[in-house]
């Protein structure tokens, strides 16, 4: 734990923050206002504190977490001043402004059918509506029943088919080859779980096990399905979605790390070996939004959808992350494959 006396600053790590006396006292009064839950901080724990400049797309001012740091080391150089919890000082900036609306492109995918996982909320429900608005047969995949009557019942217009399926099951994956009558020509892989950080050491069998047997085993049993439908019309494109932590290690846990590490090598493997035969394989690389990932596991990082940067984040509309998809499944990227397409507003190259 950090010395008491040491004085914090925005490139002291969010960690620094967190186990300081008077740090963390500043940084969840100032976060509890954008998140009732602010115990998903620890997931970023090791970034310094002026990432958030950049992670709420400049929401939060390098102004702004010097005053942060100035409130923090006062309370430490004063110890007697014993604040109210919620108002050390004025409220934290308000999240700016999204007006940023879906440009559809009317008949993109008329006569196209395409499977979209992860279909009952955030990125994959955003990019089936997307397929389904722009004439597309979507064949709507989720793990949950409720989620997936809700897509339903609130687009009853749209030609959607809902299928409740685990894609790491074989028998599942067999059922929606089934229900996809002969016909795919594209597929988007947007479903996944977290891993909660959990460090190497710590990885326990079940958990590896889990994180991979969706992140990795899922996108390869059901590509592996519908690539013989694809190939018999000498034409299709694939989507996965990746994450930075494909790419580095500074993201996530071990699990989940390993795990995005196999989805880019398999998008890569499938591009090279499946493109002389009429079928891209790309893969999309998201911002984490609120409701990208699922982590059902029990550490501080992971309760209920992964939070870990929705704190801080301005509200990103899955809907942006679902355009570069639909692009990617589209005739509009006819000659991309093998691509690692980052969706992040810059996060990954901070």
């Amino acid at each position: 734990m950090p010395d008491p006396a040491q004085h914090l600053s925005a490139e002291s790590t969010i960690g620094d923050w967190l186990d300081h006396p008077t740090g963390r006292t500043v940084l969840i009064d100032v976060l509890a206002r954008r998140s009732p839950d602010a115990r998903a901080l620890y997931a970023i724990r090791m970034l310094p504190l002026s990432t958030l400049v950049t992670l709420s797309n400049g929401v939060v001012t390098p102004e702004f977490l010097d005053l942060m740091a100035e409130a923090a080391n006062r309370l430490v150089d004063q110890p007697s001043i014993q604040p109210a919890t919620g108002h050390l000082f004025p409220s934290a900036p308000p999240p700016a402004p999204n007006d940023w609306k879906e440009p559809l492109v009317d008949g993109r995918f008329d006569g196209k059918t395409v499977v979209v996982t992860g279909a009952g909320s955030g990125i994959g429900r955003a990019t089936a509506l997307r397929v389904a608005r722009e004439g597309g047969h979507v064949l709507a995949v989720d793990l949950s029943t409720l989620r997936m009557e809700a897509l339903l019942e609130r687009n009853p217009d749209l030609h959607i088919t809902g299928v409740v399926a685990d894609i790491s099951s074989q028998s599942d994956v067999n059922a929606i080859a089934v229900q996809a009558r002969g016909r795919v020509d594209g597929l988007a892989v947007v479903s996944g779980i977290a891993d909660d950080m959990v460090a190497l050491h710590e990885v326990e069998d079940d958990l590896w096990e889990s994180v991979f047997r969706i992140n990795v085993d899922g996108p390869f049993r059901l590509s592996r399905a519908l690539i013989p439908l694809m190939l018999s019309r000498g034409s299709g494109s694939i989507v996965n979605v990746a994450s930075q932590a494909g790419l580095r290690g500074s993201i996530a846990g071990a699990a989940y790390t390993a795990s995005k590490h196999a989805v880019i090598g398999l998008t890569r493997s499938a591009a090279f070996i499946y493109s002389p035969r009429g079928i891209r394989v790309n893969a999309v690389i998201p911002r984490p939004t609120r409701w990208a990932l699922e982590s059902n596991y029990g550490s501080l990082g992971g309760a209920g959808p992964l939070p870990s940067l929705s704190l801080t984040s301005p509200d990103i509309e899955s809907a942006q992350i679902a355009s570069p998809l639909t692009y990617l499944l589209s005739d509009d990227a006819a000659n991309v494959t093998g691509a690692i397409l980052p969706a992040d507003e810059g996060w990954g190259i901070a």
